[in-house]
């Protein structure tokens, strides 16, 4: 049976083979384990992915003033974007609807 010390993990048991993964994975030699290892991300954390399209997406089509934007400045002006887009087209089906936006008036007949 094990002692308790053989089953505790401790850091020097758990660099050294954490750092010689990831020096394998940025090795040159090792593009095929590198993109294997970013499918494997991609999967697990969908959602960077997505980031990363809408980022592209948004340089895209502000050209070339994107340049004068930081990463994060880009990112916080999408984020607002989507906010004003979201509340105009709230404020639009409140006013077609008679004061509820689309998605309450599914909410409330049982719907979404």
């Amino acid at each position: 049976m094990e002692t308790l010390q053989q089953l505790t993990i401790t850091e020097d048991k758990f660099i050294p083979p954490l750092v010689e993964v990831l020096n394998e994975s940025t090795h040159p030699q090792s593009e095929e384990i590198s993109t294997t290892l970013k499918s494997s991300l991609d999967n697990l954390f969908p959602e960077q992915d997505y980031e990363e399209k809408e980022l592209q997406k948004a340089k895209e089509i502000l050209g070339p003033i994107v340049n004068e934007l930081t990463p994060q400045e880009l990112k916080d002006l999408i984020t607002e974007i989507k906010f004003l887009i979201g509340s105009w087209l709230d404020d639009f089906e409140r006013e077609i609807f008679g004061g509820m936006t689309l998605s309450e008036m599914l909410h409330e007949k049982g719907g979404l």
